[in-house]
């Protein structure tokens, strides 16, 4: 099975093809903005490079969320166009379960990853390894760092992953010291996008456009602002 996939979630910005759980191509970009531009020469650099075409593809991988949620936005958008006009399943991905994805080595039996959310906020959650399946026992999130570190309860290695480990590794060392084992893996999630969208579309759990819906764990700014003039 040939995978489209794409991650628009943060500033690390990326296209896949995979096919068979391997990757074929991946394209990076470091957005500045919005996505909207780099996204689509990433998709043309990845078809040229790999000698596809789109009428090729037997199915779609985005990250549904979380993140930023204009990049959200922008990459749920471009995968239901790109549905729509091929009529091709989608499979709806967590940018969290894709971080944790790159973490599966050897020895990792505690796996975080954490996005930064701004306003003072982490995505995360916290994932037990078992035999390479993810198992979450930290529900996934949006938490202060202080209150989602408060909720480990663990006394093995904690392997972090994210840009809010970037953001907050200061607190992470204070309350865990040298338990929290800090990563340095690439950001760009395409090819986990990817790979475990092709077990969801193998399984029939692809989606039609439609149906496709973004992973938020709070409101946006522009529906916190529509809810405080309701209330007023």
């Amino acid at each position: 099975m040939l995978v489209l996939s794409l991650d628009t979630t943060t500033r690390f910005g990326s296209v896949a093809l995979v096919e068979g759980k391997k990757l074929l191509a991946e394209t990076n970009y470091l957005s500045p903005s919005t996505h909207s531009r780099q996204v689509f020469e990433a998709l043309e650099a990845l078809f040229k490079i790999t000698g596809k075409k789109i009428h090729e593809v037997d199915g779609l991988a985005v990250a549904a969320g979380p993140g930023s949620f204009t990049g959200i936005r922008i990459g749920l958008s471009l995968v239901k166009s790109l549905s729509l006009a091929s009529g091709r399943p989608v499979a709806a991905v967590s940018a969290l379960t894709a971080l944790a994805r790159k973490l599966l080595w050897p020895g990792v039996k505690i796996i975080v990853p954490a996005i930064d959310a701004r306003k003072g906020q982490i995505f995360a959650c916290l994932y037990q390894v078992d035999q390479s399946e993810l198992l979450e026992v930290v529900p996934a999130g949006a938490y202060e760092p202080e209150q989602f570190l408060a909720m480990i309860s663990v006394d093995q290695p904690i392997y972090f992953i994210g840009t809010g480990v970037d953001v907050y590794l200061p607190i992470i060392k204070a309350k865990l010291g040298e338990q929290a084992v800090i990563t340095e893996r690439s950001y760009y999630l395409a090819a986990e996008i990817g790979q475990l969208g092709e077990v969801l579309l193998a399984q029939g759990k692809g989606l039609k456009p439609e149906e496709v819906e973004p992973i938020y764990y709070r409101p946006s700014q522009a529906e916190e602002k529509k809810t405080e003039q309701v209330q007023r």
